[in-house]
C-alpha cells in the first residue's frame, strides 16, 4: 500500500532510487528514498521469519523438544522483526508527508508549453547540473550527456514546477537537476497519441452530389 502512495508521488520506484544513488534528490525525496529501502529490508526479514515458522509448522518434522524450541525462537524473532518492520513503516509514511508538502502542485497544460520546453524537458529525464561559472558568473543547465540546455527555458520550466534542483549545493559546485513527478507527466502526457478526428458523416443515398471543383 504505501508503495503506491510513494508511487504516485515520485513516479517509478526504480528510477526514484537509481537517483538517490546518484545523489540527485532533494534532501526531503533522500530521506524518503532511504526510510523506503529500509522499510523493504524490513518487510523481508518479516517474510523470512514467517516462512520459516511455516515450514516449521508443516508437519514434515517430528514433534520433539529441539522442534518445540526451534518454533519458539523462530515467534520470538518474528516478534522482533514485526515490531522493527511497523517502526519503519511509520518512518517511511512520515518521510512522505514531507515530501508531499513540498511537492509544488500540478504542471501547465500542454497547450502552456511550447515543442522546445518539451525538448529541454525530454533531455533531462536522466538528470543534468545547474552551475555559475566561477569567473564569468554565468549561469548555465548541463544534462547527463554533456548537452547545453537552454537555461530560459529550463527557467520557465522550473517555473511551473516541472524540475527542481538541489539548492543545498553551491551554484559553482553545481546543483542537481531533475524532473519532478509533474515534469514525468507533462512529458508522458506529450506522447499521448492526439484524439482522432470523427470521420466525416455519410452521404444519404440519393443526395445530390457535392458540387465538382472548379477547372
Amino acid at each position: 500500500m504505501l508503495d503506491q502512495q510513494i508511487e504516485q508521488i515520485v513516479g517509478d520506484l526504480t528510477d526514484f532510487h537509481r537517483d538517490h544513488q546518484a545523489g540527485l534528490l532533494t534532501d526531503e525525496r533522500a530521506a524518503l528514498a532511504s526510510a523506503h529501502r529500509e522499510l523493504g529490508v524490513a518487510e523481508s526479514a518479516v517474510a523470512y521469519h514467517r516462512t520459516l515458522l511455516a515450514s516449521l509448522a508443516s508437519g514434515a518434522r517430528p514433534v520433539d523438544d529441539a522442534l518445540l524450541d526451534r518454533i519458539r525462537r523462530t515467534v520470538h524473532e518474528l516478534t522482533e522483526a514485526t515490531t522493527v518492520r511497523d517502526a519503519r513503516h511509520t518512518h517511511a509514511a512520515t518521510a512522505l508527508e514531507a515530501v508531499r508538502a513540498s511537492t509544488p502542485p500540478p504542471g501547465p497544460a500542454d497547450s502552456e508549453l511550447t515543442a522546445h520546453d518539451f525538448a529541454v524537458l525530454l533531455s533531462l529525464v536522466r538528470g543534468g547540473t545547474l552551475r555559475q561559472h566561477l569567473h564569468t558568473h554565468r549561469v548555465s543547465v548541463r544534462t547527463k550527456q554533456a548537452q547545453v540546455v537552454d537555461y530560459a527555458a529550463y527557467q520557465r520550466l522550473e517555473k511551473h514546477g516541472l524540475v527542481s534542483r538541489d539548492t543545498s549545493r553551491g551554484l559553482i559546485v553545481g546543483q542537481p537537476v531533475t524532473l519532478t513527478p509533474a515534469g514525468r507527466e507533462a512529458l508522458l502526457g506529450s506522447r499521448r497519441p492526439a484524439p482522432a478526428r470523427p470521420a466525416a458523416p455519410a452521404r444519404l443515398v440519393g443526395a445530390w452530389p457535392a458540387s465538382a471543383r472548379h477547372r
